[in-house]
């Protein structure tokens, strides 16, 4: 008995220490000004070579989104955006999201774009990418999500 209180109180002990997975719900902002990418301009500037959670980045689609079917993570669709940064450059920014959790997502050319998930360093084509664009999946990450021309994807996410 003596060996089962004590484990009981290890339990609370360990249960009250770790940190509890609830993903935050970051809103969407109201307007696309330079000043919502600084977060995106500061991961582009340390060349950073680790996917960061929780970036944000808005712009215009500058070509109707791209599909890519199969992979080890499923069909995903691709969107570059024209992203101002706070410096006054323009850099193009790929926004990635996975069918199988997000469901296919698309833009045309000069549908406003705002996309929140996990950024990265890009080549090519791309200053840098955002991924993870869906509800949270590992501690850590706030609740992903796009918007493209004013709709929403994914519409809302249960606290896990």
């Amino acid at each position: 008995m003596h060996h089962a209180i004590r484990f009981a109180l290890f339990l609370l002990v360990v249960s009250s220490a770790a940190p509890s997975f609830a993903a935050n719900d970051v809103p969407v902002p109201s307007a696309c000004t330079p000043q919502v990418n600084q977060k995106l301009a500061d991961l582009i500037a340390q060349h950073s070579n680790r996917d960061v959670d929780n970036i944000m980045a808005c712009g215009v689609a500058t070509r109707k989104t791209q599909v890519r079917r199969g992979g080890p993570h499923g069909s995903h669709h691709l969107t570059t955006i024209a992203v101002k940064l706070p410096d006054g450059q323009t850099v193009n920014v790929q926004i990635v999201t996975n069918d199988d959790l997000d469901g296919p997502v698309t833009a045309q050319v000069d549908d406003p774009v705002f996309a929140y998930g996990q950024g990265y360093i890009s080549h090519g084509l791309w200053a840098a990418g955002i991924h993870d664009t869906h509800c949270s999946t590992h501690r850590g990450a706030d609740n992903g999500w796009v918007v493209i021309a004013g709709v929403k994807t994914p519409k809302s996410c249960s606290n896990q």
